[in-house]
């Protein structure tokens, strides 16, 4: 799972870093084409406009030229969002695999008088005790159980759910 997680993390930047690469470089592209298109100079008759005058050209040119690169980014932006949408779907809490990670070893085996998966009388003693009993526990250790079950990365709710599917399993 953190296997497939770093890989998606790679895949997106190594996306990012080539959409600004191709971004960039069809700008200086076309930065370069208008430099060699544009007039030397102008031709001015007095009482008419100039011919070959850039102020009307340019901003019609760089409209023109901006709204297909606006309209690029935007789509690269979309499909960047879309693969980070993904790896967080895929990178979203997986209770199943943490459970196998960091609490099977003594949960799976009764190791050191830890609650059994699917114990129900193990398991509705402590919660007698109440939710917030059972996460003090949790967070803080007990007995032979280390802080929050040697899984650092867990957070509060992590760790509850993990004490929910361990306890209705």
């Amino acid at each position: 799972m953190q296997s497939e997680t770093a890989k998606i993390r790679l895949f997106v930047i190594a996306l990012m870093n080539l959409s600004f690469m191709v971004l960039g470089s069809n700008a200086a592209a076309q930065q370069s084409i208008e430099d060699n298109v544009r007039p030397a100079g102008q031709v001015c008759l007095a009482g008419q406009p100039c011919v070959g005058s850039t102020a009307g050209t340019a901003t019609a040119a760089s409209t023109s030229i901006a709204s297909p690169a606006a309209v690029m980014v935007e789509e690269i932006v979309a499909d960047v969002v879309e693969v980070v949408a993904t790896a967080t779907e895929v990178a979203a809490f997986d209770v199943e695999s943490t459970y196998q990670m960091s609490c099977f070893a003594c949960h799976g085996t009764g190791a050191a008088g830890a609650p059994l998966l699917g114990d129900a009388d193990a398991w509705s003693e402590r919660m007698a005790k109440g939710m917030d009993a059972v996460m003090v526990n949790v967070v803080n250790g007990v007995n032979a159980m280390p802080p929050k079950g040697l899984c650092m990365t867990c957070s509060d709710g992590n760790l509850l759910a993990l004490v929910d599917y361990m306890s209705s399993q």
